[in-house]
């Protein structure tokens, strides 16, 4: 099969998905995460009175406004089709950052990677925040490597509004990446300091309402069981975020292509890689906290793998799109479907378990967990509509 063939059938795939992913924007409803609720009531408090609150402990003022805008005045389907176009071109981006835009095999390879992980693809057909703060990310990674700098400096500062903690990943950027142009170190300090102070000004209110302090910024933390349950949490989760097979692949690859890690904007992908694991260590909650890790692991493997193997891990993604592996039993304290997820114990036990697609529907009913049903905006929730009333 020739190159153009190739390409042809790789943007055929790339199609697919893309419509698969339309098709779960209008009939996913509003999803299965907690956080998207308290969001949209963020943007509606703010809009009918004025009232101060945030979602979480931190909030995130930028998404906030833009998923509750889209869902109060237009429905899920807006804000979930928003989060998804978010993550596509929030991925083209990246990749054009690192790469040559003529790399078109590559890029297409990037592209059907990220779109078979069931972390990176499903969890970005949800009205959340982290494909958001991930645009406007690779849209200032993007400028900073063409050294346009005011730019990258803008779109960095959205970036920490969508999320607080991109300023990590962008700090990391700002010092590492090497561009066509020397950026001395004492200017990279100063790109440094006026992304934080931008990046800041979105949470100037929430600082305010805590008087000063920073007691906002403190999250809740999986704990109670010590350094071992954390390291216990982070190792599964991480595993799984990755793939129970496609972990072997992984590390069967970069221990064949250690010496090219260090090659140039290698070292910046691997230490990106690494600020996420070290900054999901500290709090292994969600496994979309790990986006920005599989996204720049899976473009040092689309860049040094060989095609073969990037095959073997797309095809065992999109295997756990429809049967997925569970090697831990996990006890938790109440596993009813609406109860808070505090495991309690472990031990091993290998069975088969559904896959990414089937979970994706039967977690839909999830939302219920967090409306009032006989109200006439809890019906609109279910049923995907705006939230405002008509």
């Amino acid at each position: 099969m020739n190159l153009r063939h190739k390409n042809f059938l790789y943007l055929s795939v790339i199609g697919i998905l893309l419509l698969f992913g339309f098709y779960l924007s209008f009939v996913g409803g509003y999803g299965s995460d907690e956080d998207t609720l308290p969001m949209i009531y963020v943007f509606e408090a703010r809009l009918e009175d004025g009232k101060f609150i945030s979602s979480r402990f931190t909030g995130y003022p930028v998404s906030e406004i833009g998923i509750g805008f889209l869902s109060h005045f237009l429905g899920s389907w807006a804000a979930n089709l928003a989060t998804f176009l978010f993550y596509f071109f929030g991925l083209i981006f990246t990749f054009l950052s690192f790469n040559n835009y003529k790399e078109k095999e590559k890029l297409f390879l990037f592209l059907i990677l990220c779109f078979s992980s069931q972390v990176l693809f499903f969890d970005n057909i949800e009205p959340i925040d982290y494909s958001w703060a991930f645009l406007f990310f690779s849209l200032g990674l993007f400028f900073f490597s063409k050294n346009v700098l005011e730019l990258s400096i803008l779109f960095f500062a959205f970036a920490v509004g969508c999320r607080l903690n991109f300023i990590i990943f962008i700090f990391v950027v700002i010092f590492l990446f090497e561009t066509g142009k020397f950026i001395p170190i004492h200017k990279r300090f100063i790109i440094s300091i006026c992304t934080f102070i931008t990046g800041g000004l979105f949470y100037l209110p929430i600082w305010f309402h805590y008087g000063f302090g920073l007691g906002w910024l403190d999250a809740a933390r999986p704990i109670d069981q010590g350094f071992l349950g954390l390291f216990a949490r982070f190792t599964y989760k991480s595993w799984m975020a990755f793939g129970f097979m496609q972990f072997f692949l992984i590390i069967y690859g970069l221990l064949k292509v250690k010496k090219d890690l260090f090659k140039k904007n290698n070292t910046l992908l691997s230490f990106l890689v690494l600020s996420n694991l070290l900054l999901f260590f500290y709090i292994p909650a969600e496994l979309s906290y790990l986006q920005p890790a599989i996204i720049f692991l899976y473009l040092i493997i689309v860049k040094e793998f060989k095609k073969k193997l990037v095959m073997g891990i797309i095809f065992l993604n999109f295997f756990n799109w429809i049967i997925n592996f569970e090697f831990l039993r996990i006890n938790y304290a109440d596993d009813s479907i609406c109860a808070p997820k505090n495991a309690l114990s472990a031990s091993f036990n290998f069975e088969f378990k559904n896959g990414a697609v089937v979970n994706y529907f039967e977690t839909r009913k999830m939302i219920n967990c967090w409306i009032d049903d006989s109200t006439e905006r809890g019906k609109r929730i279910l049923k995907g509509k705006p939230t405002r009333s008509p």
